[in-house]
């Protein structure tokens, strides 16, 4: 087989897979978080309460996420081209609907893991800001940086060699140097995970208070299932960034029709791990849940395998009901 016959035989694989995973992560995704909102919003003790707020609200920026990106996918496998590749309208739409809901959806872990820290935090001064006020302002906030960015893809999103994406000169140092490496990238993976150690030491500073039994495990498990979510963007984020950082900084020869057709399939793969962070990621905590069922977890896990299952977001779950029982202890 010569290059180009192979070359085709990979981006046949790709367009296949890019097909089911976008298939499949969309029937998982829109499930995994209708249920999240469901449970968040009709449940009485989720009512009010600032940690069920950042969430429903990042299931929501998730299925805006979804429904932004695969739709698309599985519309182009069966015209045989990309939708944002036809029209100039839906590739600036497109990128700046999935790029913002992406980067609101980051910035929102990243708020509720600083949200835990100060409702975790050993001083009551510091307790007492963690309002659902505080929760308002800073979604607004996020909505504001979500917009600016939203109003640079309308301007320079463009159609070119590798389709739908930014080619403009002067774009691509703000998104090489500042977008990708920081802002969607090292900060908010920074902040949660900072802010999450740092609930950890109030957590150790609560136990030499000989806080209850109880109360130490609740406050350990909800620790570890916000550092477990920071491990898992950092993991899933971690492929793009690199990716798209490559892309940004590479000069393609036309010519190289292997060497385009890996980079394509590569990039379909490590696009799918991200969406992945989306959909079904917060499968982890359900099964760190199922290793912890005895005691005072027995009653959590039976109620998340309820109504939310094997394919929904049940770390979630635990940080509510623990975070309400937490102050319940303080009051």
């Amino acid at each position: 087989m010569s290059s180009l016959q192979v070359a085709q035989l990979i981006d046949d694989i790709a367009d296949k897979y890019e097909f089911y995973s976008s298939v499949f992560l969309l029937f998982i995704g829109m499930i995994s978080n209708i249920l999240i909102i469901t449970v968040f919003t009709n449940v009485r003790i989720f009512r009010g309460n600032k940690c069920a707020y950042y969430l429903v609200i990042e299931s929501i920026t998730d299925i805006g996420l979804l429904l932004s990106i695969f739709p698309s996918n599985i519309a182009g496998y069966f015209l045989n081209a990309d939708p944002a590749t036809l029209s100039l309208i839906w590739c600036k739409i497109q990128l700046m609907w999935s790029f913002g809901c992406g980067l609101h959806s980051l910035f929102t872990i990243s708020f509720l893991a600083f949200d835990q820290f100060l409702s975790t935090n050993y001083r009551q001064s510091w307790r007492q800001l963690s309002t659902i006020k505080l929760a308002h302002h800073l979604a607004f906030f996020n909505i504001g940086v979500v917009v600016f960015h939203g109003i640079l893809f309308l301007i320079f999103g463009e159609i070119g060699f590798l389709g739908c994406s930014i080619y403009n000169p002067i774009a691509k140092v703000y998104f090489e140097f500042f977008y990708y490496p920081i802002l969607s990238g090292s900060l908010p993976v920074i902040i949660s995970g900072a802010f999450s150690l740092l609930a950890y030491r109030n957590v150790r500073r609560i136990v030499r208070r000989q806080i209850p039994l109880v109360r130490r495990r609740l406050d350990r498990q909800m620790t570890a299932i916000a550092l477990a979510r920071v491990l898992c963007i950092l993991i899933l984020l971690a492929p793009f960034l690199v990716l798209n950082l490559f892309q940004l900084t590479t000069v393609y020869d036309n010519e190289d029709y292997m060497g385009l057709a890996i980079l394509y399939l590569l990039s379909v793969i490590i696009y799918s791990l991200l969406y992945l962070n989306y959909a079904v990621s917060h499968v982890n905590s359900f099964i760190y849940g199922i290793f912890n069922i005895n005691g005072i977890f027995l009653d959590e896990f039976l109620f998340i395998f309820t109504y939310i299952t094997a394919f929904s977001s049940s770390s979630e779950t635990f940080i509510c009901e623990k975070r309400v029982e937490l102050f319940d202890t303080i009051m």
